[in-house]
């Protein structure tokens, strides 16, 4: 007789429930695989993007994308202004001395000498004559005088002109010596000026001291000057010592 074994009825789905175990693990499996090689590849594509690119930036890269240097600032020309030739000072020349100015006056003009004893005429009828010449000691008084050996003469003027003669600039010099160096007058000694005229037809004298080296008159020059313009009259000779 036989026997009958009883059946396993969980045999059945076990193993059903281990081959739907199987299938899930290698779909995971599969997916983990798919999912690492599409990382590989995306890695791999990244990595030859980024390989090329600094080649081809470099091969694109053209002479312009240099960095230029950076332009120094260069100053602003300011303008100069400009002159005004209105306002600009011309140098005008400075003018020229007149010959008055300039030039220095003339020494008055004189007449011939004449000798000690003559007489002269400074202007048509106004004479001059010398007289009385001796050696005297002249006494000093005045500023500037040195009294000594001196010489005092008289001039006398005559006015042969029918009008009033005036006397007020005339004037009376001595000088001796070869060089003819001039004499100080001793106004004190005794001396008398010109009066301030001569009437028509009368005579006027005036006396003069000056201080003269008893060793320096061998010539004498006596200057009367009638007025300004009128040429000096001359007496000349030796006087006495």
């Amino acid at each position: 007789m036989s026997v009958h074994h009883p059946v396993d009825n969980n045999a059945g789905p076990t193993a059903g429930g281990e081959s739907t175990k199987r299938r899930r693990v290698w779909w995971i499996v599969a997916s983990a695989a798919l999912a690492v090689l599409v990382v590989v590849l995306v890695v791999a594509g990244v990595a030859a993007s980024n390989g090329a690119g600094p080649n081809l930036a470099g091969a694109s890269q053209s002479p312009a994308s240099t960095p230029r240097p950076k332009a120094m600032p260069t100053a602003t020309p300011t303008a100069v202004p400009s002159r005004d030739p209105s306002s600009t000072a011309i140098p005008t020349a400075a003018p020229a001395p007149t010959e008055a100015a300039a030039a220095e006056p003339a020494p008055p003009a004189a007449q011939a000498p004449v000798p000690l004893t003559e007489s002269a005429a400074a202007v048509p009828g106004v004479v001059f004559s010398v007289g009385a010449l001796s050696a005297v000691d002249g006494v000093a008084r005045g500023p500037g005088e040195v009294g000594g050996p001196s010489l005092r003469f008289t001039v006398t003027v005559r006015n042969d002109t029918p009008d009033t003669v005036s006397l007020g600039s005339t004037v009376v010099n001595l000088f001796f010596g070869a060089e003819q160096s001039p004499a100080t007058e001793l106004t004190a000694s005794g001396g008398a000026p010109f009066p301030e005229s001569v009437a028509p037809g009368a005579t006027q004298q005036g006396t003069f001291v000056f201080a003269v080296p008893s060793d320096q008159r061998d010539q004498v020059s006596i200057a009367v000057d009638y007025s300004v313009g009128v040429p000096i009259v001359l007496f000349e000779g030796a006087a006495p010592r």
